[in-house]
């Protein structure tokens, strides 16, 4: 069964995410919930009765991975270049062997014309198309180029575009007011204010480019688009996160707030920076969590959604056609380099002058890299949700309850989403602030309920 529960405080929080049941309870109605579910018992406590009934219930279908033909990709992604204007200290995709390369007009007209037929023969009513870098508007005329192409292209055959894009938000004020009328969801990376900015995020020839980014976000602020900024949190940085919201909400009010931690890379270590202690991480995004709520924006970990269920945390195994500027065809937009120190091949196949030619062996290949290939996600509760995080970047073939600093802060920001939901206000602040608390809610062996040593 994938109902779960967890130790808080001496209380017992129970979710099932395929049930959408969330429920706190103390000792004696956890056991009897689950002797009830165990024994068949119908004499449940009024208290409890329902919870059981729901349990007994059957739930969603577990999500399942992708299988059969490619008819319907997740969404077709658009590398344009990984050429970029600035010099984050702790980026290394702008590395000089893969920065040359520029994608074609020809190529990118390709690449719409056969997403578009395999959503045409499929008879998809809806595109989605992303770009991802280096930074996409630094080849700013194939974007353009691809954008109007599409919806030309999408508008003949009865098909509505979506346009995503992941930015610097280091352009002119024309190409961000072009921006803000043709996409609909634009994620800008903003690190914090000026003194983090400035340090993390500076211009290639080192000036600050944080009054660009500020002046571009104004005018995306009153178009249609959504606006999500994406907050890289270092050691640095992380007592700061409610400082931080304070001035999103404050100073910019996007509709979203993403706060990543930083992953490790070789520029970050030469930098000098470190990912966050995981617990730090999980405690000041609750309370950034709070002053962002104030101002009516959400607070986004991509590892802690729990508005849907997942069976890969990334485009991975979705079918997503992610094209490079050379035409290769992958399943990740990180660098090849970067899988392959990992041992993984997330190369699909090439967009040729016929359409996309995939290796269905290859395609089978990323669809089997799911969560439930994940020793160390057998038993979480963020199992559907969390998948198992980054496939290159977080190693998930340890034991069942031996968690690492990915999956500490991702169940720390679960179980505070789950509390939030139930308005249980008091007892987050409590467990917030109890360290021997928290861990007790994440080094558990296991968290199902059918544990019976969790309740003894």
């Amino acid at each position: 069964m994938d109902i779960f529960i967890v130790n808080i405080q001496g209380k017992y929080l129970i979710y099932a995410p395929l049930h959408q049941v969330i429920a706190l309870v103390n000792r004696c109605a956890a056991n009897e919930i689950l002797n009830c579910l165990l024994t068949g018992d119908q004499t449940a406590h009024e208290e409890i009765s329902t919870i059981v009934e729901r349990l007994r219930r059957p739930g969603e279908p577990a999500p399942r991975p992708r299988s059969g033909d490619l008819s319907e990709p997740f969404f077709l992604g658009i590398i344009p270049t990984r050429g970029c204007d600035l010099g984050c200290i702790y980026c290394d995709f702008a590395r000089s062997n893969v920065t040359r390369s520029v994608m074609s007009l020809d190529l990118a007209r390709n690449a719409v014309d056969s997403y578009l037929d395999l959503l045409r023969r499929a008879g998809s009513s809806r595109a989605e198309i992303h770009f991802f870098g280096g930074e996409p508007f630094f080849e700013e005329s194939v974007v353009v180029f691809l954008v109007g192409y599409a919806e030309l292209r999408a508008t003949e055959l009865g098909i509505k575009p979506r346009f995503d894009v992941i930015t610097n938000g280091v352009f002119s004020e024309k190409t961000c007011r072009w921006v803000a009328s043709h996409f609909d969801t634009v994620v800008v990376s903003l690190d914090g204010p000026g003194d983090i900015q400035e340090r993390q995020r500076p211009a290639r020839n080192g000036r600050s480019t944080l009054g660009v980014v500020l002046r571009n976000l104004e005018i995306l602020a009153n178009s249609p688009a959504e606006v999500q900024l994406r907050a890289c949190i270092t050691s640095d940085t992380v007592a700061r996160m409610p400082e931080i919201a304070e001035w999103f909400g404050k100073e910019i009010q996007p509709g979203a707030v993403c706060f990543e931690s930083l992953t490790r890379s070789t520029k970050s270590r030469q930098a000098g920076l470190f990912p966050p202690d995981p617990w730090d991480f999980a405690v000041n995004f609750v309370q950034a969590m709070q002053i962002l709520e104030g101002y009516g924006i959400d607070t986004i970990l991509s590892t802690a959604l729990l508005d849907k269920t997942n069976t890969s945390f990334c485009p991975v195994g979705k079918d997503a056609l992610i094209v490079s500027p050379d035409g290769r065809v992958d399943a990740c937009y990180l660098l090849e380099e970067d899988w392959q120190e990992k041992g993984l091949d997330l190369h699909l196949g090439h967009l040729n002058g016929q359409g996309f030619e995939i290796n269905f062996e290859a395609l089978e290949r990323a669809r089997m890299m799911n969560v439930y290939a994940k020793t160390l996600c057998a038993n979480c509760l963020c199992r559907y949700h969390c998948a198992g995080a980054c496939h290159v970047n977080h190693d998930t073939s340890g034991l069942p309850g031996h968690y690492d600093e990915v999956c500490i802060q991702t169940r720390l920001v679960t179980m505070a989403g789950l509390l939030k939901k139930l308005d249980q206000s008091q007892v987050l602040e409590a467990w917030l602030n109890s360290r021997d608390g928290l861990e007790a809610s994440v080094y558990q062996e296991t968290d199902r309920l059918c544990s019976l040593d969790l309740m003894l």
